[in-house]
């Protein structure tokens, strides 16, 4: 059992009866359900065995807190709750039969300055001293739409999320401030592990090496560096492409310049690119690259390869990097052990390194690439 205070309301029941659900207004109320409870009336009991206690223990400036021997899940995404900027307010949605709806109320207001509240996103927790690997949304739950081969991330997943510590009135000393992206950006450590959940969550099966795990709303126009509603993984809009690179990077930068000469806002800049960045391309910069399939390379003949495997120490146990030489540039490689199969493709040079997941020290991975096949041993 657990006690739980969700603004200011006191609830107990047990933790594996509790479910987090976005309410039908794309998160902007969010409400918790709790299966099996025995309706508003006990609820209200417990309010008033319980409501000493809590607000003797609970800080008042949280928006839920669980007292119990083990502490609740941190809100991503898919499960914040958020505070509204009045003075009253509360949050009401239809109930499915057979759930019990407890509406949360506050009469706090918010600490998160207004402005940027106007581009119609939510605050991230800001810039951290310390990052930690974020849950992404469930596997196979979000989902692009394209115009042409540029992406657009779902909206129920990515809708945007903002850095409280960037306003109009500091971006002076924030965002158009030389290196002050770099000074809060993530490190790799966090961000491969969260890609590799967003591909899950995407249903991405294409090559990592040219995917971006993306801000929606960039860090130099005051996107939140690690909530998982401000990043997603973004397929190159360029098929051809070599890199990360792609065209909303461009569009991203003119924004900045914008908005750091003083000749568009920066909730305006938000709004715009977190809505739709193609809308925003065409807006702000003007038509879209155009791009043409490339016909790929024709495997050589005697193909060959090699490969070597090394741990990936990305904090995961059974991760391994499998690095693939060839005589076969531009083509599809896969490697594989018993249970997992990955692919990517190889440079003009025939190189590619991928990561394997969930591998056994001393198994066997086997690799195809063109024509070509090889294996190593994890």
């Amino acid at each position: 059992m657990a006690i739980a205070i969700i603004d200011d309301v006191c609830c107990v029941r047990s933790k594996s009866d509790e479910e987090f659900h976005p309410s039908s207004d794309s998160g902007l109320g969010r409400h918790l359900r709790i299966r099996g409870c025995v309706g508003f009336a006990a609820a209200v009991i417990v309010l008033a065995a319980c409501g000493s206690t809590a607000s003797a223990n609970t800080p008042k400036s949280s928006k839920y807190v669980a007292v119990s021997s083990t502490a609740m899940p941190k809100a991503s995404a898919m499960t914040r709750n958020q505070t509204n900027a009045t003075d009253s307010s509360s949050s009401t949605t239809q109930t499915p039969p057979g759930l019990t709806t407890v509406t949360a109320s506050t009469s706090k207001k918010s600490s998160v300055p207004s402005a940027p509240g106007q581009a119609g996103l939510e605050y991230g927790p800001g810039p951290q001293a310390t990052y930690e690997v974020q849950p992404q949304p469930f596997p196979g739950s979000c989902h692009y739409t394209f115009e042409g081969t540029d992406p657009l991330p779902d909206p129920r997943c990515t809708p945007g999320a903002l850095n409280p510590n960037v306003t109009q009135s500091t971006i002076s000393s924030t965002i158009c401030e030389s290196g002050y992206t770099s000074s809060i950006r993530p490190p790799e450590s966090v961000t491969e592990p969260e890609k590799r959940d967003s591909a899950s969550a995407y249903s991405y099966t294409g090559s990592f090496s040219t995917a971006e795990y993306d801000h929606l709303v960039p860090l130099e126009l005051g996107g939140d560096p690690n909530d998982p509603a401000n990043l997603w993984i973004e397929p190159n809009d360029n098929p051809n492409a070599t890199s990360f690179v792609n065209s909303k990077d461009n569009l991203e930068n003119r924004l900045r310049s914008l908005v750091c000469a003083g000749g568009l806002s920066l909730s305006t800049a938000q709004k715009a690119i977190a809505s739709n960045w193609v809308v925003a391309y065409r807006t702000y910069v003007g038509n879209l690259p155009s791009y043409s399939v490339s016909t790929t390379s024709l495997p050589v003949h005697n193909a060959s390869c090699t490969a070597s495997a090394v741990l990936a120490n990305d904090g995961y146990r059974g991760d391994y990097y499998v690095t693939i030489n060839s005589n076969q540039p531009d083509q599809k490689a896969t490697a594989s052990d018993a249970g997992n199969r990955w692919s990517d493709y190889t440079n003009s040079s025939g190189y590619v390194r991928i990561l394997l997941y969930y591998t056994s020290p001393g198994e066997q991975i086997n690799v195809t690439v063109g024509s070509a096949s090889c294996s190593t041993t994890a």
